[in-house]
């Protein structure tokens, strides 16, 4: 009980901060990070597979401001989604601020770099915290922003080194493979956030069976899985030797599992192994893949047209 106590105090203290001074960022990371371990202090030993996906008892989560009495993290994502309630350059509500006259140590202490990675902190934060809670439409709204923004110094250079100094084009059309500036990783967590969404759906879906309710999420996820991989702008073969080269791309392990179950008449098959693929095996199931997604998008269009 005191251990639950102090966290109401420390949430409210934080909180208060917020109310003060909605600008105050570090409280609303906190208060999340602290609403996602609080099945911990609740019970130390609860289990740690779940993790915040667990509920408080309502007699204990009433006494904190903001905890609900259902999954934590569903009550973490609604702080953490303050940060990101509406779409801004800078992607998250975090601003650098200078006064006119700045000290030295300011100054020094004041870098794009320190900027750069704090608002990365926050947004793996956030990703994170809608990867737990499944809302892949809260991840996809994050990454039309930032494929949608401007492209950072670091990722330009980058990009344009790439090309031997020419003009690289905008970012949206980069591959998005490797790349170390900010939005590069932006881009590539949130998208690789998105296939993890789905695996996780096609391992739940192996576990109850697939029904029409699992049909149809099967097919959007087929068909969300091909975007996910066309937002990589390499060819299949470039994918493929990236893959030989460095490691596995969730984006390809979503994308061909959700076709294979597909042809084998909607039944999931997890069993497959891409690794163990050679290059031309897994560069013709991508191909096939990507030419099922098509295809059906092309009989949407078509559909839409007719009605």
């Amino acid at each position: 009980e005191k251990i639950w106590d102090i966290l109401d105090d420390i949430v409210g203290a934080l909180t208060q901060c917020r109310i003060i001074e909605p600008l105050f960022h570090r409280a609303a990371y906190r208060v999340a990070q602290a609403f996602n371990w609080a099945p911990a202090f609740h019970d130390p030993d609860c289990d740690f597979s779940v993790g915040s996906m667990q509920a408080v008892p309502a007699t204990k989560s009433y006494k904190i401001r903001g905890l609900n009495s259902g999954p934590c993290a569903e009550s973490s994502a609604v702080v953490i989604g303050s940060l990101f309630e509406k779409r801004r350059a800078q992607l998250c509500s975090v601003w650098v601020t200078t006064s006119t006259t700045p000290p030295p140590f300011e100054v020094l202490n004041d870098s794009v770099r320190k900027y750069d990675t704090l608002r990365l902190k926050y947004i793996k934060a956030y990703i994170d915290n809608m990867v737990i809670c499944s809302r892949k439409d809260k991840i996809d709204s994050l990454l039309s922003w930032a494929m949608s923004s401007s492209q950072d110094l670091p990722s330009f250079y980058e990009s344009s080194a790439l090309v031997k100094g020419g003009d690289p084009g905008r970012h949206s059309k980069q591959a998005l493979l490797q790349g170390s500036g900010f939005i590069s990783i932006v881009k590539r967590y949130a998208n690789n956030a998105l296939a993890n969404i789905i695996l996780s759906d096609l391992a739940v879906m192996k576990k109850n069976g697939v029904e029409l309710e699992g049909e149809k999420l099967l097919t959007k996820d087929f068909k969300l899985a091909f975007i996910l991989f066309q937002r990589l702008n390499s060819s299949c073969e470039d994918v493929v030797k990236f893959m030989r080269d460095r490691y596995q791309i969730r984006e390809v392990a979503a994308l061909c599992k959700c076709y294979i179950s597909i042809a084998a008449g909607y039944r999931i098959n997890e069993s497959i192994n891409i690794g163990e693929m050679d290059n031309n095996t897994l560069c013709s199931l991508l191909n096939a893949a990507t030419l099922k997604a098509k295809q059906m998008f092309q009989r949407e269009s078509k559909l839409r047209a007719i009605k």
